[in-house]
């Protein structure tokens, strides 16, 4: 009996030995590794960057138009049946009828649309202007489907005359960088996100409280616009310079912002800034470009590193 008990104990005493060895390599291994971590860490270089407010924006249009009539009764059909360019003296439709195959012609240069939307004549600057109301739904283009019945002096579609200016009306937040703009003037606008902005002459502009109404002249007035009377732009405003890092590399200590920087070794360098798209930090104050930090400063150290 004495004897297995004492056969218990040594492969008690044995299994613990293990276990206080494998507990104090596995610390150790940690230990090693939080060292290397801190003298090889992570690093990120910072780059230029441009950072703008960027203020998204539904815009209603404006054009000159005019309806384009038959001079005819019988079925239309088109050349094409997408919104383009005609010159004066194109073919823009053919109406089918008694008299056979007779073609309507464009009577100036512009774009034509074979379609109407019913605000033709009724869609104009002095009607939407007026006061702080919400901006009117645009109306939707009814297309002539190819057979279309038409009589003599019906319209068999629309021609917006060219060259002219594409003007619109539109709704913003009064950024006090988009007002600084106003005021000289012109805004940036885009229709995407990976467009470079474009200056717009600001017509006219009305602010009221954290709005204001803008009445501008487009810089540019592609053909399939006219499909629609309205449009999504983004404004641009408030253009700054400055460096890009991650947002990992920059946290905050003694309840300042600041990054990891690198040179002989690291320490904590304050700058200024605030979050940008894309999980990047914008910097503007502090921190050049080519400079060196620490990726992930929230777990990162002061002291002497390795750069190999």
């Amino acid at each position: 009996m004495k004897e297995a008990v004492n056969t218990l104990f040594r492969k008690v005493l044995y299994f613990s030995a293990i276990l206080v060895i494998a507990v104090g390599a596995v610390n150790a291994y940690f230990l090693w590794w939080e060292l290397r971590e801190s003298q090889n860490p992570d690093l990120v270089a910072a780059v230029s960057y441009t950072h703008a407010d960027r203020i998204p924006a539904r815009a209603i249009l404006f054009w000159r138009e005019e309806k384009v009539l038959s001079k005819w009764a019988g079925t239309v059909s088109y050349p094409s049946i997408f919104p383009g360019r005609v010159a004066r003296g194109d073919t823009v439709a053919v109406v089918d009828g008694p008299a056979g195959k007779m073609a309507v012609k464009a009577e100036r240069a512009g774009y034509f649309l074979p379609a109407l939307d019913g605000a033709e004549g009724d869609w104009t600057y002095s009607a939407l202007w007026g006061g702080m109301d919400p901006l009117p739904k645009a109306p939707k283009a009814e297309f002539f489907a190819p057979g279309t019945r038409v009589e003599k002096g019906s319209p068999v579609g629309k021609l917006a005359p060219q060259p002219q200016e594409l003007r619109c009306i539109l709704y913003a937040d009064a950024a006090p960088s988009l007002a600084r703009d106003i005021r000289k003037g012109f805004v940036r606008v885009k229709t995407r996100a990976d467009e470079w902005p474009l200056r717009a002459e600001v017509r006219a502009a009305r602010f009221r409280e954290s709005k204001v109404k803008l009445y501008l002249t487009l810089p540019f007035f592609p053909s399939e616009l006219i499909s629609s009377r309205e449009l999504s732009l983004i404004l641009e405003a408030g253009e700054k310079t400055g460096v890009a890092v991650p947002e990992s590399a920059v946290t905050i200590r003694g309840g300042k912002l600041g990054v990891l920087m690198v040179d002989d070794g690291v320490h904590f360098k304050e700058v200024k800034g605030a979050p940008a798209d894309e999980g990047r930090f914008f910097i503007t104050e502090g921190l050049r470009p080519g400079q060196i930090v620490v990726l992930n400063a929230q777990s990162g150290k002061e002291g002497k590193i390795r750069l190999w």
